[in-house]
């Protein structure tokens, strides 16, 4: 699901990209309601979002996990596997959604024509024993850095 200002969609445009994704983990729930506000805000019109949206593409993932969301697990996928482990070596077959995310952001940094530079990554999850909220994102430089981690 991409975000933005028309003009930024245009093909050739340099598009600087945060990239959100979130229900990795089907049973934190809470994720969906803070993706769902991020949608909702980013499309409203708060002059704020406006602003965002005339210099930054989001693109979204608000699921990660759909069989696994839809099977009523906590955890894991349709398949039995922690989506959250397999970041480093994503199977097309096993965990497609994972493969496609992972392929989409490398290709980000593999165009030769600079045209989709992904500067921020927001993974959104919830905790069963938190009652506050707690973000991490990598930023621009660190994605590379981290690249031998995925």
């Amino acid at each position: 699901l991409p975000l933005s200002a028309a003009a930024n969609l245009r093909p050739g445009a340099e598009q600087k990209v945060v990239f959100i994704t979130a229900r990795v983990h089907p049973g934190e729930t809470p994720s969906s309601f803070v993706c769902q506000g991020i949608i909702d805000f980013l499309v409203s019109h708060h002059p704020i979002a406006k602003v965002l949206r005339d210099h930054l593409v989001f693109k979204i993932a608000p699921m990660l996990n759909p069989d696994g969301v839809y099977l009523g697990n906590y955890r894991c996928s349709l398949m039995g596997f922690d989506l959250n482990r397999h970041w480093a070596n994503p199977s097309p077959w096993a965990h497609p959604t994972l493969h496609g995310v992972k392929e989409l952001i490398i290709d980000m940094y593999n165009n030769p024509e600079g045209e989709n530079i992904c500067k921020y990554y927001i993974d959104t999850h919830a905790h069963t024993l938190m009652l506050t909220q707690r973000s991490r994102g990598v930023l621009e430089g660190e994605i590379l850095a981290n690249q031998r981690r995925w």
